[in-house]
Parts: C-alpha cells; structure tokens; sequence
C-alpha cells in the first residue's frame, strides 16, 4: 500500500514529546529504532528481511547527504521514534520510513504527531503531497495515515526494491 498524503492540519495535535532533527552521528541509533519497531510488529514478519536491506542502504544513503531530515523522539538517552524523510521532489518515496514508534510507546498519539511533524517539514521544503509505504490493515494504515486523508494505492515493494538496488549498482 502507498499512502498518498495532501498536507492537513493534525486532528491530534497537543503538547508531548520534543520531535526535533535528527544529528548526522545518530544513523545507527535512527535505523536501530526504525527496525526495532519493524521487528515487532507482526503484520511485516514475511516481508522483514527485504525491508531491512532497503532501509539500512537508505539510512546509509540519507544520512551521507547534504540535507539531512530525519525527525526523531527521545526519551532519556534513547530514541522512541524516528521518521526518516527525502525532501527530494522527484524521490519515489518522502516518508522513507514513516512514523516508526517502539512498541512501548505506541496507542500514545506518538506516531501521529511524529507524522505530523514529518509532513511540515516536507512541506517547508516545497512539497505539496508526499507518499510512504506501508502494509494494508496495519495499525499505521488504519490509524494513524488516515487521520491525514490518506489515498491507498496498490504497491510492489519487492518490484520497488528491485529497480532501487538496480539503479544504485
């Protein structure tokens, strides 16, 4: 599924967590936290393997450019949430990880401020939709892109990633 998101307002916008800039240094800890949340959501067991080959190269990929934008929360010393973005007009995907909110601090709002938050900052950057993927009937799905007016379209990530690992060699 790709969600298709026209910027809007977010209906669950309140005072929270500080969701600040990701620094260059925190890669490791951004994809840690990014496949944490992956690992322990059921609904991506089949397809895990695949996804975290796409995004470890593209953590690499995106934290070596010279604008980063990766929004994160932090709760102590460790992350509890990342969204890692490509302002890149003609990027096939803006929200290259979504909102990835550890399981302990899911059903909070978190991710959907984070989206929120992501969302703005692309559109500070001239961007006026941005797409993500994600799987049909996920929590995310349902929940938390909908609240944006998310359009799902259908999607091959393995024909995605295929092509994407195609053009980087």
């Amino acid at each position: 599924m790709v969600a298709v998101i026209d910027f809007i307002d977010d209906p669950s916008s309140r005072n929270g967590d500080v969701i600040r800039l990701a620094r260059r240094e925190e890669g490791e800890d951004v994809l840690q936290t990014v496949l944490l949340s992956l690992s322990m959501d059921s609904s991506w067991n089949d397809s895990y393997a695949m996804v975290e080959q796409y995004l470890t190269t593209t953590v690499g990929r995106l934290f070596n450019e010279s604008e980063l934008l990766c929004l994160v929360i932090q709760k102590g010393n460790r992350l509890i949430a990342a969204s890692l973005l490509d302002p890149d007009l003609d990027a096939v995907h803006q929200l290259v990880s979504g909102p990835m909110v550890t399981t302990e601090y899911r059903n909070r709002g978190v991710g959907s401020r984070l989206l929120h938050a992501s969302l703005a900052a692309l559109q500070e950057r001239g961007l006026a939709r941005a797409t993500g993927i994600t799987r049909d009937r996920t929590v995310a799905a349902r929940h938390v892109y909908a609240k944006f007016g998310s359009v799902s379209e259908s999607f091959s990530f393995q024909g995605f990633l295929e092509g994407r690992l195609e053009s980087k060699a």
